[in-house]
C-alpha cells in the first residue's frame, strides 16, 4: 500500500500545506483540483490545484501542480521499476539553483522509498493561449534553452559520482531508451514509402542506416564525455515563463534522466522544438552556440568539430528512436503512418544534413 498520494482525494488541504511550509507557515480552508494536459492514469497523474488559504505570506501560491503516481497498484508497481519517479527527484534535487528560472519551483516532494515513487508540487506556469498545443519557441527561446542546457551539462560533464548514482539511466539505455534496433527499418519502411514525406537530403542515409547498423552507433557514442542528459528534450517538455525580458524556457518532466552524451539533448531540442525555418537558417550557429557556452562554463577539450559529429550521429539516434513508434498495422496486416507532430518534425529536420557529411560521420 503506497505511503504517498495516490488520488485526487489524497490531496488534501493539511497535505498540501505541509509541502507547502517550505515559504512559510500556512493555513489552506478549500482546493479546487482539475486534470491537466498530461495527466496519464498508466504514467503520473497530473492536476492543477487552485487554492484558498485562511492565512498565507506572500510567497504562497495561487495555484500548484501536482504530479502523483498512477492509483491503480498493479501499474504504479510496474512503471516504478523503470525509475521514473526517483530519476525525476534526483535531477530535481540536483538542480534546485535552477528552480524558479530553467526549471519550474518544487515547493516539496513526498517520497515512498519502498515502491521508489514520490510525488510532487510544482510551481504553476499557466495555460498555453487559444488552441496552441505547444510552446512558441523563437530564435531568442532557443538561445536560451540552449544556455540552459550547456550550463547544466557543463556542471556535471564527466562527473563519475553522478554516474554511480542509482537513479539515473546510463547512455547505452538512453540509445533508443533499450528498444530493438531492429524495428528502426520497419518504422523507415514505412516513412519511405509514405508520399508525404520529402526524402531529400540526409534523411534517405540517415533511414537505411537504420536497422543492425545502429548498433555500431551505440558504440561509437560512447566516445562521447558523458553527464546529466534530460534525454527527452522535445518540444511537449517545454513552458515558457513570461518575464520583463520576454518569454524565458522551462524544462519540465524530468522522468528519464541519463549520464549520457550532451548532444542527446541537443538533437532532440533542434530536431523537435525549433522551428523548421530558424533550424534551416540558424541550425550550425545554435550548435556552434551551444558548444561555446559549454566552453564558457568550464569544458575543455570538446571542440565545435567534435560537437557538430556528435550532433549529426545523435540525430539519427533520435530518428531510430522515433521511427520504431511510428508505425502500426492495420485490420487487413497493413503497415501504416501513425506517427504524430514530433516524428514528422524529426524526419524534417534530417532533409537539412548534408548526406555525403552524414555518411562519414555515421561508423
Amino acid at each position: 500500500m503506497s505511503t504517498i498520494p495516490i488520488r485526487r482525494e489524497d490531496v488534501t488541504c493539511e497535505w498540501l500545506g505541509s509541502l507547502l511550509s517550505g515559504v512559510g507557515d500556512c493555513e489552506i480552508i478549500d482546493l479546487q483540483t482539475e486534470v491537466m494536459t498530461g495527466h496519464n492514469p498508466e504514467l503520473s497523474q497530473l492536476f492543477r490545484v487552485r487554492i484558498e488559504y485562511s492565512s498565507r505570506n506572500p510567497d504562497h501560491p495561487d495555484s500548484v501542480v501536482v504530479k502523483i503516481p498512477p492509483v491503480d497498484d498493479v501499474i504504479r508497481i510496474r512503471e516504478a521499476g523503470y525509475g521514473p519517479f526517483i530519476a525525476e527527484l534526483g535531477s530535481y534535487r540536483l538542480l534546485e539553483s535552477f528552480y524558479g528560472s530553467s526549471l519550474a519551483r518544487m515547493y516539496g516532494a513526498v517520497e515512498d522509498s519502498d515502491e521508489k515513487t514520490a510525488c510532487f508540487v510544482f510551481e504553476d506556469l499557466g495555460v498555453l493561449p487559444g488552441e496552441q498545443k505547444f510552446a512558441r519557441v523563437d530564435l531568442g527561446v532557443a538561445r536560451a534553452a540552449l544556455d540552459f542546457m550547456a550550463e547544466y551539462h557543463a556542471r556535471y560533464w564527466q562527473d563519475l559520482e553522478l554516474e554511480r548514482a542509482d537513479w539515473i539511466h546510463d547512455a547505452d539505455w538512453s540509445f533508443l531508451f533499450n528498444q530493438n534496433p531492429l524495428d528502426s527499418a520497419t518504422g523507415w519502411k514505412v516513412i519511405r514509402d509514405d508520399q508525404r514525406f520529402e526524402k531529400s537530403g540526409g534523411l534517405v542515409v540517415a533511414g537505411e542506416y537504420l536497422g543492425v547498423r545502429l548498433y555500431e552507433l551505440r558504440d561509437a557514442l560512447r566516445s562521447r564525455p558523458n553527464t546529466l542528459t534530460h534525454n527527452d528534450f522535445h518540444q511537449g517538455n517545454i513552458l515558457l515563463r513570461q518575464t520583463e525580458d520576454g518569454p524565458m524556457p522551462v524544462i519540465i518532466d524530468w522522468q528519464l534522466p541519463a549520464f549520457a552524451g550532451g548532444t542527446n539533448d541537443l538533437a532532440k531540442f533542434m530536431m523537435t522544438a525549433v522551428p523548421f525555418e530558424i533550424l534551416r537558417e540558424h541550425e550550425s550557429n545554435l550548435v556552434a552556440y551551444y558548444a561555446d557556452n559549454l566552453k564558457a562554463c568550464g569544458v575543455e577539450n570538446y571542440s565545435f568539430d567534435e560537437c557538430w559529429r556528435d550532433y549529426r550521429r545523435a540525430q539519427v539516434a533520435t530518428f531510430g528512436n522515433y521511427a520504431i513508434g511510428c508505425f502500426e498495422t492495420s485490420p487487413d496486416g497493413e503497415l501504416v503512418e501513425s506517427s504524430g507532430y514530433s516524428t514528422h518534425a524529426v524526419i524534417k529536420a534530417l532533409t537539412l544534413a548534408d548526406p555525403v557529411e552524414l555518411a562519414e560521420f555515421l561508423p
